[in-house]
């Protein structure tokens, strides 16, 4: 009886792997799964920025006596021709402040701090909300003076800070020279695509794509 029971078992065990078995290949051969995806990028180059024009950049932007230029803009790829991603340089000079607080609606940053230490306010909500011009490195926001619940950030050389689009943040004080590189998340496309800037001839080879 018992050798029966277990026949009875492994027959229908059988049957049950065979049905799975029967589903998947179904599925696998209704719904399959694409080496490329329609409608996404593939063929996009690499952008490669070498120290060597960081600093050269940071030195022009010295020079100028400019605190914020663009170096490149480039398409970011995926399934949209809106995505860019955009490298800056920014310096801050010892003892610079910001009285005011910015709001990207749609560009995200990522901070790599090159040199220097600074320190920053960010987060909370801007009680004296108003709009700003559209900007050439950062699109569409507002700006403040005072936001609450803001949270005091220390960042100094080799540190890295994400501001998501959205969170206000404000350059508070810089204790030297600082520069960092600034990384631009721009999904909607809202800034105008920046060309490379100030660059010496002979370093411009890898920048330009």
């Amino acid at each position: 009886m018992n050798t029966t029971i277990w026949r009875y078992c492994a027959v229908g065990f059988g049957m049950f792997m065979m049905g799975v078995a029967v589903s998947v290949s179904a599925q696998q051969q209704a719904d399959p799964s694409p080496v490329v995806l329609p409608g996404h990028h593939y063929d996009l180059p690499a952008t490669l920025i070498t120290a060597a024009q960081i600093e050269a950049h940071k030195k022009s932007m010295i020079a100028a006596d400019n605190d914020d230029v663009p170096m490149n803009m480039v398409k970011a790829g995926g399934g949209s021709d809106k995505h860019q991603v955009g490298v800056s340089v920014v310096n801050r000079k010892k003892g610079q402040k910001n009285p005011n607080y910015a709001v990207h609606d749609d560009v995200a940053e990522v901070y790599y701090v090159v040199e220097g230490k600074g320190h920053m306010k960010v987060g909370g909500k801007i009680s004296d909300w108003k709009r700003r011009p559209v900007s050439a490195g950062n699109g569409r926001g507002s700006a403040g003076t005072t936001a609450v619940g803001a949270r005091d950030v220390t960042i100094a050389k080799g540190d890295v800070l994400i501001i998501p689009a959205g969170t206000p943040h404000k350059w508070e004080d810089a204790e030297e020279f600082t520069s960092y590189v600034v990384v631009r998340i721009d999904p909607a496309r809202t800034v105008a695509r920046a060309v490379v800037h100030a660059l010496p001839p002979h370093l411009l080879r890898n920048a330009a794509h």
